[in-house]
């Protein structure tokens, strides 16, 4: 039987970025009563996700800012941690005033823009995030900044995401998340290199591992798990990547995935 599950958030285990339906709170549940570990491997930072790690009752390491921080659940403490190199943040935020979209940093749980406008203020207020605009974050240098997001239309975002993979290889991991989200991290920031790091942490040899995602920030923990999985409503590219694709997030894929794994199905 698989000893660990991480589960990205959004789109592949809630449509709510703030509830986590009933069917896989009890699925999680039912895992843990069999000795298996749950976590989640989210783009968000620790406070952006805790509503929903409470919800679970994720007690095992969890993998924010898209693998850039591994977290204690209950308190937040960083475990493990990559930053972007200060250089880097101030280029992309360059880059995305030349192109017109917004773009904010991260500071621990703290969203830094330059100015308010609806994309991070309604960003900060599902999330229920701390926000602070700063006028001159061009001119600052920025340190441990695990994240720089760019927010702008899905349509923009899947034609730029392919640009920026190619300026910034070898220097940024580029990918998208959420519809119109581009995530720019540090290029050893990544979930799989999170799942890495907790399974090593638990103990738990990578063929014993299950990832569960939809987006391109969900690739890498999909390729490296011994189960790979992807739910019926994720980007092609990443059910092409998958081992296993399972009904979508709609229909409680996750919750039949660990149903199968309970039952040794899979």
């Amino acid at each position: 039987m698989y000893r660990l599950i991480a589960l990205d958030i959004d789109d592949t285990i809630t449509l709510n970025p703030r509830v986590v339906p009933n069917e896989i709170i009890e699925a999680v549940r039912k895992a843990k009563e069999h000795g298996i570990h749950v976590t989640v491997a989210t783009g968000r930072g620790w406070w952006g996700s805790k509503l929903i790690i409470d919800q679970l009752d994720v007690t095992d390491p969890v993998i924010n800012y898209g693998g850039a921080m591994v977290n204690e659940p209950g308190t937040g403490r960083a475990l493990h941690a990559h930053e972007i190199p200060p250089e880097l943040v101030t280029e992309v935020l360059g880059e995305a005033k030349t192109l017109g979209i917004h773009a904010h940093i991260y500071q621990g749980d703290k969203v830094i823009a330059e100015e308010p406008n609806p994309y991070v203020e309604g960003y900060a207020e599902k999330l229920d995030l701390p926000c602070e605009y700063d006028p001159d974050i061009m001119k600052k240098t920025w340190y441990n900044v695990p994240k720089v997001l760019m927010m702008t239309t899905d349509e923009k975002a899947q034609r730029l995401i392919p640009e920026f993979q190619k300026k910034y290889a070898g220097k940024l991991k580029v990918s998208g998340s959420s519809n119109g989200f581009i995530e720019f991290n540090n290029p050893d920031s990544h979930k799989g290199a999170g799942l890495e790091w907790v399974a090593g942490y638990l103990g738990i040899a990578q063929k014993d591992t299950v990832a569960v995602g939809d987006n391109s920030l969900d690739l890498e923990m999909i390729r490296w798990a011994g189960l790979g999985c992807a739910v019926d409503n994720g980007k092609p590219e990443v059910k092409k990547a998958a081992d296993l694709v399972i009904p979508s997030c709609a229909d409680f894929g996750v919750a039949r995935l660990i149903e199968c794994i309970i039952n040794g199905k899979v």
